[in-house]
């Protein structure tokens, strides 16, 4: 039972970072990326357009929309 726990209490501590990525890490370097980046102003609108859908899904919650978003507008700015 006690290894159980254990095993338990390792995954949770193994996912939560995880879960937390998005929001608390990737999030704000997407920001921080943009900021220090020039880019064109359409493309530039375009991308702080999904960072502020991205902040609306981690306000809500909903971690996995958030990384997909950050994901897209990341992998737009990278190509730019």
């Amino acid at each position: 039972m006690k290894s159980a726990l254990l095993a338990l209490g390792l995954l949770a501590a193994l996912t939560a970072p995880a879960i937390a990525g998005a929001c608390d890490t990737d999030l704000p370097a997407l920001k921080d990326q943009l900021a220090k980046t020039e880019i064109q102003p359409d493309i530039k609108a375009q991308i702080q357009d999904m960072v502020a859908q991205a902040e609306k899904f981690c306000a809500a919650g909903n971690e996995q929309e958030a990384a997909d978003v950050i994901a897209d507008a990341t992998s737009m700015l990278s190509s730019q």
